[in-house]
This record gives C-alpha cells, sequence and structure tokens, in this order.
C-alpha cells in the first residue's frame, strides 16, 4: 500500500502559523540575540523582532523600486532618532 502524500513547505514557504522555527544557533546569531535581548525582550520576541525589521526593509525597498520584488537588497540603512532622556533640571544658583 503507498504511503499518503504528506504536503511538505518549500525551503521558500514559511511555515504555518503556530508552528515552531527551528534555527541552529551559530556564534553570529548568539552575539545578534544578545544585542537585542539587551533590550529586555525574550527569544522569542527578538526573532520575531529581526524578521519583523528585516521583512519591513525589504517591503520598503521592494515598494521604492530600489531593488526589484524578491531580490535581497545589498545594504539597508537604519535611521535612529536621539533618545530623549530628560534632564534633572539645573540647579545652578
Amino acid at each position: 500500500m503507498a504511503k499518503p502524500k504528506t504536503t511538505q513547505p518549500t525551503p521558500n514557504t514559511p511555515p504555518a502559523v503556530g508552528k515552531t522555527v527551528h534555527v541552529r544557533v551559530d556564534d553570529g546569531l548568539h552575539d545578534s540575540l544578545a544585542t537585542i535581548m539587551r533590550t529586555g525582550v525574550t527569544v522569542s520576541d527578538a526573532v520575531r523582532l529581526a524578521a519583523a525589521f528585516v521583512a519591513h526593509g525589504f517591503e520598503s525597498a521592494w515598494g521604492a523600486g530600489a531593488v526589484p520584488d524578491g531580490k535581497m537588497p545589498r545594504h539597508m540603512l537604519m535611521k535612529v532618532r536621539t533618545h530623549d532622556t530628560p534632564q534633572p533640571p539645573d540647579q545652578r544658583v
């Protein structure tokens, strides 16, 4: 009797919603996650944040026509506003 066919995702298909993603952690990923997690997020949140951030950059590049749709940009730039830290009042007399 033949085995029933199971649908296997292709390498370029994201996993179904609710599925778990498994990635081997190398030195580079470890260091990148450590940097993101310095903000207090969990490892799961760090991975979600990184994926969403890169996806947003790709969509922006494709939408602007800077890179053909489906192609990976060679370089991306991130602009950051200066963090406004409240300063104590001037105590000079």
